[in-house]
């Protein structure tokens, strides 16, 4: 008889009709099948016995275990990254990233007054006095030496000179960090600038430029040396001609270019920046070269009066860069050309001028500052190859730099920004070397803490966490870095010392209530995890049997939610039945809990409770639980799980045509459609049809599939739905469009996790197509071989395919072959340790299989000796197969004993 049987078209989205030709054979190989995680639920986990493929249950705590995320370095590394841009000569790209990080409601009080200084010293660099100003008055941080440095610095600008002296005595030099000293002595400077006492201004000028951490730094506080006696060379309209005559009358001579700046200043302070521009001009067009100086002081007045954001001060700033006689005026005019850049345009634009000084023939003077300006404009723009590739020149050409810290801060922020953790964490460990003992090294310490972390490091992660606790001044809250340290623990697989840590440091005043309870739920998560269940059950137990002092009301619900589901994992349903009553009890008796967090334990609890009583054999109580969590919370996830909970029980039951109800009920509720079980119920109802075996069974699993992917075709499912789909084919005998699935898959999805596994059916189904088709055998052949070898493999899957290739070629005559593919499968994953223990159950299952065919092999070749051996490698590896192996040796050694 001709059958009609179901394919996949190429496209791989449809199901249609074609006739099974005469004399396709069917050989089928089963194995279990790995399915995807969800972003919320476990996911999806085929067992072994069920029919039904098993999502985890809701849970009230699905992002409480999540709920303190690591410590937030992403600030850390922006306030770095804005404060070297701040430095580099950007303040509007620094106040930009300031002004992101005090966006940031999760951001520490002390970080929060710190980074908001930050913005004001950004906003006066920028000019923009109005904003710094406001900014200031509505400052609620500690009004330290730091805040009275900034609240003077604004004053002086504004011209307020009462409150500038106000602050000045109010700000005490010894209490601030090393960057900010010399402005204490330019705050000094400037005011005594305005009280026109050059005396005192001059030498304060000096110690700022001695006190400056960094040549760059030098050089603003030149510029805003210029900028004081510009804005300070006051003169009135009637004064203008003595000033022209005196220039006239020392034309040439260095008291009249002396006159000349007084002129063009004071022509800049009335307002006639033009006329200043054109004083200026003439003087440097007859200006002999022997006043190469004096000519770069009357180039950066230019500038400075026409401003950077104007053509002509960018052309003063550019000759400067290029041929002013003193390192520092180029450092000046450096500044000032990256202070005068608004845009991605225009930092492209002065990329390209950079890139001809750092090119050109003799080395710049300032070609270190070149080369960091240069990759602080690229990182603005996220270029980030030419970034890394500045900082690297800068600090490998340049290994004396005194800018290597801000060079290490690019790359910091590249590798960050990049995710390239590992890297990260090298930067971090260099520039720590570089500080001394203080806040900075001490929030970098934290920051290396979570770079191992987010590198899935978690051994060092918990070290340094460890270290950065005992590092004053604390870059974070201490029950922070004790909750981190405890999860760097859990994560890196030490439970107990986790378990050991939370005990001890629960004593500790500064182990807060909030971090100390979601420690001890991120603990308990991962005992249930890793099927510790028991060991879970009980400390949840003591904890709560504490009396719970001081845990948050929400988070105190959730842990007495986890009991009554630890003892169900633990198979006391009973305990659960109670647990849960308990909690139901509980829900209704508080009156401050959050809504929505009322309704996810209630709904959760519901389901719980059902599952409860199903398990105890009570199932007209149970559904009739699963019928008032449906009826009383309809649209969670609780009621939309409990669905595939009843489909299971009816499952398990026997009730295979039940449970299919159960499951298409919910995928056709129109509420339910777009849920994220609804897929999930479409593939458990297929793998029910499926178990009933029959053609007709097979074809509508089929069905289900095809829907299943038609209606939700970006659900990770869909992977395993056409997977499933070529396994249903297979067991059809339509290895042709078996092979069809299979091959889409392939092609289709190339770096999916499980894509292995369709190469693997793929070469089962060219294997099963090779009878009479050599070239199918081949391709079979060569997929196995390179899955055996495949290093980025699950080994288990290396030695099915090993092992598939052996029973191939011994099937096609060619036993010699299969012995050396099969030795190899042995001492690959047997014989290397390694490699052994990456082995689970399946793979030491199907290494037995090739121990088995590699003794048959000998036996037949009369090497019995070999084959023993085969023999006794299962035995003394307690492999599956020792049954028949020990019966194997058994006789042997009995026919050893009789032979004359």
């Amino acid at each position: 008889m001709r059958r009609e049987k179901f394919h996949v078209t190429g496209s791989g989205q449809l199901w249609s009709r074609r006739r099974l030709p005469a004399g396709e054979t069917s050989c089928t190989m089963r194995r279990p099948m790995k399915m995807p995680v969800r972003p919320t639920f476990l996911f999806l986990v085929l067992l072994s016995g069920l029919a039904v493929a098993q999502v985890a249950d809701p849970s009230p705590l699905a992002t409480a275990a999540n709920a303190r995320q690591t410590v937030p370095g992403n600030w850390i590394v922006a306030e770095s990254r804005a404060d070297a841009a701040l430095q580099a000569g950007f303040p509007a790209t620094a106040a930009g990233i300031y002004r992101e990080i005090l966006a940031d409601t999760a951001l520490a009080a002390d970080a929060r007054a710190r980074v908001t200084l930050s913005l004001v010293t950004a906003l006066l660099d920028t000019g923009d006095l109005a904003a710094a100003d406001k900014l200031l008055q509505g400052y609620a941080g500690p009004q330290n030496s730091s805040y009275h440095l900034r609240a003077g610095l604004l004053a002086v600008r504004a011209g307020r000179l009462t409150q500038a002296r106000n602050e000045l005595t109010a700000c005490r030099l010894e209490e601030l960090v090393a960057p900010d000293r010399g402005w204490w002595y330019f705050l000094a400077a400037s005011i005594a600038d305005e009280d026109q006492d050059l005396t005192r201004a001059n030498p304060l000028y000096e110690q700022a430029s001695n006190a400056a951490v960094s040549d760059l730094q030098r050089a603003r506080f030149e510029l805003g040396r210029e900028q004081s006696r510009l804005l300070a060379r006051q003169a009135g309209e009637d004064q203008l001609p003595r000033l022209r005559s005196s220039m006239e009358q020392f034309q040439g001579q260095r008291t009249g270019y002396e006159f000349a700046r007084s002129y063009a200043g004071a022509l800049a302070a009335l307002g006639r920046a033009s006329e200043a521009q054109q004083v200026l001009e003439r003087q440097l067009a007859f200006m002999p070269a022997s006043e190469r100086n004096i000519a770069d002081q009357f180039r950066l007045m230019l500038g400075l009066i026409a401003g950077e954001g104007s053509e002509a001060g960018r052309r003063a700033f550019r000759q400067l860069l290029r041929d002013a006689q003193r390192p520092e005026t180029r450092r000046l005019a450096l500044h000032l050309l990256a202070r005068g850049v608004k845009n991605q345009a225009e930092r492209e634009q002065l990329r390209r001028e950079l890139a001809a000084l750092i090119s050109a023939t003799p080395t710049s003077p300032v070609i270190e500052d070149l080369l960091l300006v240069r990759a602080q404009s690229a990182l603005a723009d996220k270029d980030y190859t030419e970034a890394e590739d500045d900082a690297r020149r800068l600090l490998d050409n340049y290994p004396a730099t005194t800018l290597r810290p801000a060079a290490l801060g690019v790359r910091l922020a590249v590798a960050w920004d990049l995710k390239r953790y590992r890297t990260a964490a090298d930067v971090i460990a260099q520039l720590r070397g570089l500080l001394p003992a203080g806040p900075e090294r001490a929030q970098l310490g934290v920051l290396l803490a979570e770079a191992y972390f987010r590198a899935e490091d978690y051994r060092n992660a918990a070290d340094v966490y460890d270290a950065a606790l005992r590092e004053p001044p604390l870059a974070a809250p201490a029950g922070i870095l004790m909750f981190q340290r405890v999860l760097s623990e859990i994560r890196a697989d030490r439970l107990e010392t986790a378990a050991q840590q939370l005990d001890t440091a629960a004593a500790e005043p500064a182990f807060d209530a909030e971090n100390r309870w979601q420690a001890e739920w991120n603990l308990v998560k991962e005992m249930q995890k890793r099927d510790q269940t028991q060991a879970a059950l009980a400390r949840v137990e003591r904890l709560l049997g504490a009396g719970v002092q001081g845990v948050p009301e929400a988070l105190r619900i959730r842990l007495m939610w986890l009991r009554a589901r630890l003892a169900f994992d633990n198979g006391q349903p009973e305990l659960a039945l109670r647990r849960a009553d308990e909690l139901i009890n509980q829900l209704q008796q508080s009156g401050q809990m959050e809504a929505a967090l009322r309704t996810e334990v209630a709904s959760t609890t519901h389901l719980l409770k059902a599952q409860s009583l199903l398990s105890l054999g009570r199932d007209a109580d149970g559904v009739a639980v699963l019928d008032k969590l449906r009826a009383d919370f309809r649209a969670t996830t609780a009621a939309q799980y409990s669905f595939l909970v009843q489909a299971s029980h009816l499952s398990q039951r026997g009730d295979l045509a039940g449970a299919q109800a159960v499951l298409i009920s919910f995928v056709d509720t129109a509420e339910y459609a777009r849920s994220e079980y609804a897929p999930v119920a479409l593939y458990q109802a297929a793998l029910l049809l499926e178990r009933q075996g029959l053609d007709r069974h097979l074809e509508e699993a089929g069905d289900r599939l095809e829907r299943l992917i038609k209606d939700y075709a970006n659900d990770p499912i869909v992977f395993y739905a056409r997977l499933k789909q070529g396994d249903l084919l297979r067991k059809l005998n339509d290895f042709p469009n078996a092979r069809l699935v299979y091959e889409y898959l392939v092609n289709n999805y190339a770096g999916h996790p499980d894509e292995l596994l369709a190469q693997l059916a793929l070469g089962n189904t060219l294997l099963a197509q090779g009878a009479n088709n050599v070239s199918n055998y081949e391709s079979a052949a060569a997929i196995f071989e390179r899955l055996r070898d495949l290093p980025s493999a699950p080994a288990d899957l290396r030695v099915e395919a090993g092992f598939t290739w052996g029973y191939a070629l011994s099937k096609r005559g060619q036993p010699e072959k299969a012995q050396a593919v099969f030795w190899s499968v042995v001492d690959t994953f047997l014989l290397d340790p390694t490699q052994a223990a990456k082995l689970g159950t399946r793979g030491r299952w199907w290494l037995s299989k090739s121990l088995l065919e590699l003794a048959q092999l000998h036996e037949e070749a009369g090497r019995l000796d070999e084959a023993q051996r085969a023999y006794q490698l299962i035995v003394d590896n307690r492999l599956s197969g020792v049954a028949q192996a020990q019966s194997k040796l058994t006789r042997f050694r009995a026919a050893g004993s009789t032979t004359p």
